[in-house]
């Protein structure tokens, strides 16, 4: 036993100190690199030389060490895939042996240069000799990551630059470290642009690099230095991109040479492409750079579109407009591109006197040219002239004359003057000249519009107030007096310009008459006299022709014709009173017979009284009954109304008393005609002119003054219905209940005109007054009823 024991502790030995007995292994050595930092497996071929055999131990041993590192025990599993592993405490972590390989490595995790050096694999057989394997693993360091610098010594990691076109690029890549020494290359994208790098004497690998005469293809180019010192691991790399300033490649302007129209807005677009990293777009016209201007960018910012609003006038006519791209990086890049405008404009015309004419020269009878000076793009198609925003014609009749761009006026007149004015049109519209005011020196007439008619009573003296039209206005005036007996020491009279006043007394009935007034200057002596009337004064006479203009719930609006206003300035008043004249609801005076009253209730009757005042006093009341429109129902009463029902018992007796209403209106209307025929016989067997204590009753509405009954809705008012309120005659007289009137005195007729009318005089009171004022005191008018 002792005996077995020791043959087995031998064997053992001699496995253990194999390599030591031999001295050599089977195989030839095999030499491995590795990378610091990699994985690295060390092959061992553990295949039986015969079929028959197969693998009992695999043992693993470094350098002179008689100890095995890691060993591999099948003799009891049968199998390498069986055996048992075991590793020494310094790689426990970082070993495993694969037999599933061809051949079985033994893998190593992680290297160091503490790995490097020579392997032994012992491979023992159950049969067959023992095979040794050396392998000599050496262990490559990586260098660092290349560190690129500028030209000035700057690090730079991602963009160099920016560089203009033609500028030199010049980088410096560095690496440290590395077993064995790295080689530093300078590529291009895949290409390769520069392996020349040396050592320095810190070990430091370094390549220069330098790209002469950048080109604007070069932007954005990715450059790369890869330090390299082995084919086992990547290279570690640095990269950076050029960055590049351009300056604009193109320039195109979009609407460039087209016509344009003065004073229409017109968008211009000017496109540059090619500059970076921004371009400034400038719009010039002339040497003024234009403001109203809005960019856009497109193509990933290498196209800049900039859009000028532009609204020319005609004075842009053949300047130059420009579009200017430049990059304000870049000194004398800027492109520019333009043209000279062609704007078309409405003609402009300037109007002006003849050359040898001059305004403080021009008298009535003389010849005057007037000249229209024309600017025009394009040229006109059609020239026109105007007086006074009417359009002239060629009338030799009437001294006109029409000649293209020049008007003849043959003996102008006071008719001539006024403003003159030329037109002309294109196809860009009408233009119209300036308007020339033609001033015609003339002699003097009457101004129309003026007061004619003045009314004096006696002893009372009256202005009367002449206005002339003359040119030049430094006029001298003269009146005289017309009438049976001429008492020029009637009148004395002022004067001031065009205006003279004169101022006359006239003590009997013989001094009322016209007055005549001449005036003269320069250029001649007024040709008609200016005719004023003095009439007796007295109150005026009762409007005329009174309608309702308008007429709603609360509104009434009354328009009279006036009447003769006696010589004297005349206002007019309205009363609105209700039916019974128990309340006066509106009270107006107006300069004017047109009235109306507001804020009446709606409904309601009135009786509506109008009259005229002028310092003499007032003239007859004129009444009209009228009514306010009644307020609308509401929609609610509306629906109950249409919901009454009607039985046949209440028919029958609506009938009837229907019928007793047309019977007795019957009988009134025939009462009436009777009454009318007795007093129609009686009044023909009676004098003309009413007498003493007569009462007039115009109950039937007949218009005593002659004139037409056109308002046949007006009716009668009696007059003892009056209120004394409502003014007749004078303020100061009361009213009687019947209007009497005693015709005592007829004077003689002293007609001052066509037009005068015969005066009465009534009695018990100290003024005329005309049978028309008496007669028309009762005019009436029903409306609404």
């Amino acid at each position: 036993m002792k005996k077995l024991k020791f043959c087995t502790f031998l064997s053992f030995l001699l496995w253990i100190h194999a390599p030591e007995s031999l001295g050599q292994s089977s195989e030839p050595p095999l030499s491995l690199k590795g990378v610091q930092g990699n994985d690295v497996e060390l092959p061992c071929d553990i295949s039986p030389p015969t079929p028959d055999d197969e693998v009992a131990l695999v043992l693993w041993y470094r350098d002179d060490s008689s100890t095995p590192f890691y060993s591999l025990d099948a003799r009891r599993g049968g199998s390498p895939g069986h055996g048992r592993h075991s590793s020494s405490d310094r790689y426990a972590t970082r070993t495993y042996f694969s037999t599933l390989s061809k051949p079985a490595t033994l893998q190593l995790v992680t290297v160091t240069e503490k790995d490097k050096g020579t392997y032994i694999c012992r491979v023992d057989f159950k049969k067959a000799r023992t095979r040794y394997s050396e392998i000599s693993l050496s262990i490559i360091i990586p260098p660092k990551k290349p560190v690129i610098t500028n030209e000035n010594g700057e690090i730079v990691k991602k963009v160099v630059g920016p560089y203009k076109e033609g500028d030199r690029l010049k980088l410096l890549c560095e690496s440290e470290g590395g077993n064995p020494t790295p080689k530093l290359t300078w590529w291009r994208g895949s290409v390769l642009l520069d392996d020349t790098f040396d050592i320095s004497p810190t070990k430091t690998s370094f390549n220069k690099l330098e790209l002469r005469d950048l080109r604007r293809q070069d932007v954005f180019t990715e450059l790369s230095c890869l330090a390299s010192n082995n084919d086992k691991s990547v290279p570690p790399s640095a990269s950076v991109k050029i960055d590049m300033t351009l300056k604009p490649l193109v320039l195109d302007i979009d609407g460039m040479d087209q016509i344009l129209s003065a004073n229409k807005l017109v968008k211009l677009q000017c496109r540059t492409a090619g500059a970076r990293p921004n371009v400034t777009i400038t719009w010039w016209l002339g040497s003024k750079e234009m403001k109203r201007t809005t960019y856009i960018t497109a193509d990933g910012g290498n196209i800049t579109i900039s859009t000028l609003s532009l609204k020319p006038s005609k004075e842009d006519a053949g300047k130059y407009m420009s579009c200017r791209a430049e990059n304000p990086l870049i000194p004398g890049s800027a492109l520019e591109n333009g043209w000279k405008l062609v704007v078309h404009y409405k003609p402009d015309l300037t109007l002006r006197l003849g050359s040898k004419l001059r305004h403080s020269h021009i008298q009535q009878g003389n010849d005057v040219y007037l000249e229209c000076n024309i600017i025009a793009n394009p040229w006109v198609t059609e020239i026109g002239w105007k007086f006074e925003g009417k359009e002239l014609h060629t009338n030799t009749s009437a001294g006109i004359i029409i000649s293209n761009q020049s008007l003849v006026l043959q003996k102008v007149g006071r008719t001539s003057r006024g403003r003159y004015s030329c037109t002309a049109t294109n196809s860009e519209g009408q233009g119209e000249s300036n308007a020339l005011h033609l001033k015609v020196q003339f002699s003097p007439r009457c101004k129309s519009g003026q007061k004619v008619v003045y009314g004096a009573a006696r002893q009372e003296s009256v202005k009367v107030l002449c206005e002339v039209e003359a040119d030049p206005g430094n006029v001298s005036f003269h009146w005289r007096f017309n009438s049976t007996k001429e008492i020029p020491e009637l009148v004395t009279f002022t004067s001031d310009e065009t205006r003279s006043t004169a101022t006359f007394i006239p003590r009997t009935e013989y001094d009322y008459g016209n007055l005549f007034c001449w005036a003269s200057n320069k250029v001649g002596i007024q040709r008609k006299p200016c005719v004023f009337k003095v009439v007796p004064a007295g109150p005026p006479d009762t409007l005329k022709n009174c309608s309702l203009r308008n007429q709603t719930e609360h509104v009434i609006e009354v328009e009279c014709i006036e009447g003769n206003n006696g010589g004297l300035n005349q206002y007019f008043v309205m009363e609105v009173h209700d039916k019974n004249f128990q309340i006066l609801r509106a009270n107006i005076t107006a300069p004017e017979p047109t009235f109306q009253a507001e804020n009446l209730p709606a409904g309601t009757n009135f009786l509506v009284v109008v009259y005229a005042v002028n310092s003499k006093g007032r003239s007859h009341p004129l009444v009209m009954r009228t009514s306010t429109l009644p307020a609308p129902q509401t929609q609610s009463r509306r629906d109950a109304v249409w919901q009454m029902r009607f039985s046949p018992v209440l028919i029958v007796l609506v009938a009837i008393v229907a019928g007793l209403v047309v019977i007795a209106f019957v009988i009134v209307i025939a009462m009436k005609i009777k009454a009318q025929y007795h007093r129609q016989k009686g009044k023909s067997t009676s004098n003309d002119i009413p007498k003493e204590n007569e009462t007039i009753n115009w109950a039937n509405n007949k218009r005593p003054n002659g004139s037409t009954d056109a308002y046949k809705s007006w009716d009668p008012v009696e007059t003892e219905k009056l209120p004394p309120s409502v003014p007749l005659l004078r303020a100061d007289h009361e009213i009687s209940s019947k209007l009497v009137i005693e015709m005592s005195e007829r004077l003689p007729e002293k007609s001052q005109d066509d037009g005068d009318t015969q005066l009465f005089k009534l009695t018990g009171r100290n003024r005329m007054i005309s049978p028309v004022e008496t007669y028309d005191y009762l005019d009436v008018k029903h409306t609404g009823f």
